[in-house]
């Protein structure tokens, strides 16, 4: 007669069977398959006769709230095993109790009745070889760890089915205390299955874990003493730990985000956000020194060109230009990778990635040869004339800007190719300005919408402050005498009223006539590059003076009504008067810093240090 866990089993067998003709190259790992196999596996286990499940719901719920007064009850009057399953997946009481992590005192005392019994107990795995310390680590319940691996230190040795140790759970899960003690306790041996937790493709899923879970310490600290695992492909998807790094933009300060003033301030932070951005940026970027380092010196061209270069292919997408960087700097030839058919300057461009293409400018001569090549009669001025994929698209505001960005590029590309490639023909027999017009035909039309529709808006405002302003300037606040002169004309207040008035009338005059010239322009494709940006630009921050200004004009006239009946008028007032100044100001300080960085400044193509790499 087979016991209730003997039936879980042949279900186990079935399950590592398919998983180990996975690994060895049968059929590709897949998630859905795994997925499948678990619902497998629910369906057989309750097909079978657990009804002693609902008998045990009084345990598990004494498990869950920590009532250990009422589960010891429980077990001594039905005299049930303390190490019994009390669910349908094989779980012990144990495993419910440590799993909640929150039931300390009922897992202190329950370890405490076990290790008196059988100290084996302690080992029992539910239907997928899971043991409790395993169901701690994964939760992060650091006091069951603690007192687990202090009755059984090899327990931290043990596989569930799946190949998975409590520390790789930790680090799976993001557990950065359970996971700092586990490193602690779990030796590099190899154990039952052949495999050490810090060897091969399960020392490659640590890495990879601890990397994903932002915890480059951990990961820096694994590469230096384990530097073999580097080159290793993890078990979830056959990537390199690199590649993992390569894909996660945030670790690098090119991918943090940060608004103009968190910039500003990045260099001495004081901000805890910034500061530990700034302490998680630099640990990657040397994370990834370490790593590129331990490829090279196993002196393996196959395995560097392998590594190195799927983890460019990588960043490339993400935008990572301090990963690339680092990789050429260390191994220059790997400048020549091959990616989908592209090398990697050709496929920064397909991609939009700036940062990634501005690495050009730290190339000696032989940038001359980086986007040389072309590629089914196509080259690169071709693909800077395709339109951009749309997450690159959208990190640009409005429409406008966007087709500015796409000019920028082409404008870009164009100095950096061959003359002959200015105008030569694909196999559709098109230039590569005939791609651009044709590729961006509902790109120009959305911007000369966007154009329209906020030169038309600002218009209005600005002509609803010039009729104010100028109706304002000849009703002067408290009258005139006999003479027609204003009764406060040499009041110093009067003066701030008269001048603000006049900044107000200007400044909105120059902003109608320049929304003006916007909404008669032939808008063009070129004219998104320098001509439509810069008025639009002139007219936001007339726009924006004009509004200061006419907030001074009132207070001014507001004070010198009232101020001999109240004379706490004045600050309220201009609290007040700074509120619609301030919404301006951050509603559209972010199109106006945009606008003024990608027409005035330096744009987005420059050397962004002095590294030479090739």
């Amino acid at each position: 007669m087979k016991t209730r866990r003997q039936l879980h089993l042949p279900m186990n067998q079935i399950y590592m069977n398919l998983r180990h003709r996975s690994e060895v190259g049968d059929f590709p790992p897949s998630p859905k398959l795994t997925l499948k196999l678990r619902e497998l596996t629910v369906r057989v286990i309750c097909g079978m006769d657990y009804n002693y499940v609902i008998e045990c719901i009084p345990i598990y719920k004494a498990a869950i709230e920590g009532d250990w007064e009422t589960a010891k009850r429980i077990f001594k009057k039905e005299k049930k095993d303390l190490n019994a399953s009390i669910t349908c997946w094989g779980e012990t009481t144990l495993h419910i109790a440590v799993g909640t992590n929150s039931s300390h005192r009922f897992v202190e005392q329950l370890v405490e009745q076990m290790m008196q019994i059988d100290p084996q107990m302690l080992l029992t795995g539910n239907c997928y070889g899971s043991i409790p310390l395993q169901y701690a680590a994964k939760v992060g319940n650091i006091q069951a760890v603690r007192l687990l691996v202090s009755l059984n230190p090899e327990m931290t040795q043990i596989n569930n089915n799946i190949g998975e140790t409590a520390l790789k759970l930790a680090a799976m899960h993001a557990e950065r205390e359970t996971l700092l003690y586990l490193l602690e306790t779990t030796k590099d041996v190899v154990g039952e299955d052949g495999t050490s937790p810090y060897r091969g493709a399960h020392g490659a899923d640590l890495l990879s874990f601890s990397i994903s879970a932002d915890f480059y310490d951990v990961a820096l600290y694994l590469v230096n003493k384990y530097p073999d695992i580097v080159p290793e492909t993890n078990i979830i998807n056959s990537h390199t730990s690199l590649q993992v790094l390569a894909a996660k933009h945030t670790a690098f300060q090119s991918g943090s985000g940060f608004g103009f003033w968190q910039r500003f301030i990045y260099s001495s932070p004081h901000i805890k956000r910034i500061h530990d951005s700034k302490v998680k940026n630099v640990r990657a970027e040397e994370l990834v020194k370490h790593m590129c380092s331990a490829v090279i010196r196993k002196v393996d061209h196959a395995t560097a060109w392998d590594v190195l270069g799927t983890a460019i292919a990588t960043a490339v997408k993400h935008g990572i230009h301090e990963l690339i960087q680092e990789c050429i700097h260390q191994y220059p030839g790997i400048i020549w990778y091959d990616i989908d058919g592209f090398y990697l300057f050709s496929f920064a461009i397909r991609h939009r990635s700036e940062k990634v293409y501005n690495l050009v400018y730290q190339m000696s001569g032989h940038k001359a040869y980086v986007v040389a090549e072309s590629r089914d009669g196509e080259n690169s001025l071709h693909y800077a004339g395709k339109l951009a994929p749309p997450h690159r698209l959208n990190t640009v505001t409005g429409a406008a800007l966007q087709m500015q960005r796409e000019l920028q590029w082409f404008k870009e590309v164009e100095k950096l190719v061959k003359p002959s490639h200015r105008e030569a023909l694909n196999n559709e027999n098109h230039t590569p300005r005939m791609v651009f017009s044709d590729e961006h035909k509902e790109l120009l039309k959305d911007a000369q919408q966007w154009m329209i529709s906020t030169a038309s808006s600002a218009t209005v405002v600005a002509a609803l402050i010039v009729t104010m302003a100028f109706a304002a300037i000849f009703t002067a606040p408290g009258g005139n005498d006999d003479s027609g002169k204003p009764l406060f004309l040499r009041d110093p207040v009067f003066t701030l009223f008269v001048s603000s008035d006049a900044v107000a009338l200007f400044s909105s005059s120059t902003s109608v006539l320049v929304f003006l010239s916007v909404l008669s322009s032939r808008f063009a494709e070129e004219d998104f590059l320098y001509a439509l940006p810069k008025r639009l630009t002139l007219g936001l921050i007339s726009l924006f003076v004009s509004i200061a200004a006419t907030m001074v004009a009132f207070s001014a006239a507001l004070s010198l009504v009232i101020r001999d009946e109240i004379h706490w008028i004045a600050a309220p007032v201009i609290l007040l008067a700074v509120v619609p100044v301030t919404l301006f100001l951050l509603l559209q300080y972010p199109l106006l810093v945009e606008l003024v960085r990608s027409t005035y400044g330096c744009g987005i193509f420059y050397k962004q240090n002095n590294l030479l790499l090739h």
